[in-house]
Formats: structure tokens, C-alpha cells, sequence
């Protein structure tokens, strides 16, 4: 006769199914932590993308360069050259003739003697045009003239004048390089004028020819 299983093996063998089922439930949750465990470490072991640079910070190595980039700049442009500074004027530089007035001189004997000038120093300018008028106010019948030397020619005036002397038909006024002008010999009452110009600066002296006037009768024109 075949043996049957008895009633109190049938429980027996349901736990042991449910038992395998827990465990293999167990077992995959296990597994699938290990798995994401696992999964994890390995993610750590990545490589990380850089973080793309924001436009503010981009922008900030920018920022910083530009006050160095305008200084280079600045320093590499052409310093502007200085103006050229205006021409001096030489202080011993005269006006031009043109632009002097015209020096008008008045000379007469002094009184009571009548036989100096009444004006013995007179300052122009050089290149200055000279009107000179010598009136001859002497009371006693005396003539007299004014002979004008060239600049630095006051040494020359005895020569000049002693020259003179030997010619009364020329007014006791010699030819002589050093003369600049002249007037003829006046008589008392006379007058007349005489133009002319101071080339250059000095001392030009004046002085009357007539024999034995010249040592009383003379003055000095200095032009500046």
C-alpha cells in the first residue's frame, strides 16, 4: 500500500515557501542598497564639470586690466611738443624811423653874455629826424651859427673850429667829414632851420665856429 502524507506535513511546507519568499524579498532590497551604494561611491570618483563663469565674473579680469591697458596707452601717445616760445626783442633794438616823432629843437644865445647856448644838452633817440632852429637874439651885433658834429666827433671840435677860422667866406665853417649840419652864420636878428637825423646812438656835438666862440658856444646831443 502507498504511504499518504500526513495532515501535519502540509503546514510545514507552506512556511518553508513563505520563508523563501521573504528571504528573496529581503535579499533584493539588500542587493538594490548595495547597488545605489555602490552607484553613489562610483559617481564621487566622476570627473566634475567646471562651472561655467558668470558674466560678472567673467567680466571682472576685464575690469581690472583696463586702468593698466589706458595707462600703456596713455604713456605710449606722443607727448605734445611746447610751443615754441616768441622771438625776444633786444633791449638795445630802436623803433624804426618812421615811427619817432620829429624833435624840434629852439636854440639862442643865453643872455646877458650872448655867448653860450641857452640849451647845452639835449636827449633824442637814434634814427630820430631833428628840426633845430637857431635864432640868433644877441643885442650887440655879433654873428654866430651852429655847426653839429657826428656822433663821438666832441674831440674834433678845436681842429674843426680852428679850421674854420682861415675861412670866413664859407662861414668859418671848414669842409669836414665830421660835420653832419649846419647852419650859415647868422647876424643878430637872423634865424634859421636845419633837418637832419641821428643814424645811430652817441654823443653829437654842437658848437659855434666863429673865432674864439667855440670854448662857450657848444652843447651835446645824446641820442639813446
Amino acid at each position: 500500500m502507498s504511504a499518504h502524507p500526513s495532515s501535519s506535513e502540509k503546514p510545514s511546507s507552506i512556511w518553508s515557501l513563505l520563508n523563501v519568499i521573504i528571504g528573496t524579498v529581503i535579499g533584493g532590497v539588500v542587493f538594490l542598497w548595495v547597488l545605489a551604494f555602490v552607484w553613489d561611491g562610483l559617481g564621487s570618483l566622476r570627473p566634475k564639470a567646471k562651472a561655467e563663469p558668470t558674466p560678472a565674473a567673467a567680466a571682472a579680469p576685464a575690469l581690472a586690466a583696463a586702468p593698466q591697458a589706458v595707462s600703456t596707452a596713455t604713456a605710449a601717445l606722443p607727448t605734445p611738443a611746447a610751443p615754441a616760445a616768441a622771438p625776444a626783442i633786444p633791449a638795445a633794438a630802436t623803433a624804426p624811423a618812421s615811427a619817432l616823432p620829429v624833435l624840434e629843437i629852439t636854440l639862442k644865445p643865453d643872455s646877458p653874455s650872448g655867448m653860450a647856448y641857452d640849451v647845452k644838452a639835449i636827449v633824442a633817440k637814434a634814427g630820430q629826424k631833428v628840426k633845430l632852429t637857431f635864432n640868433n637874439t644877441h643885442p650887440v651885433p655879433l654873428p654866430h651859427n651852429v655847426v653839429v658834429g657826428k656822433a663821438g666827433t666832441k674831440d674834433k671840435m678845436p681842429a674843426i673850429a680852428t679850421t674854420g677860422m682861415t675861412q670866413p667866406d664859407k662861414g668859418f665853417i671848414p669842409d669836414s667829414p665830421d660835420i653832419l649840419a649846419h647852419t650859415k652864420l647868422l647876424q643878430s636878428g637872423q634865424s634859421e632851420t636845419i633837418e637832419f637825423t641821428l643814424p645811430t646812438a652817441g654823443e653829437y656835438p654842437y658848437f659855434c665856429t666863429f673865432p674864439g666862440h667855440f670854448m662857450l658856444m657848444n652843447g651835446t646831443i645824446t641820442a639813446q
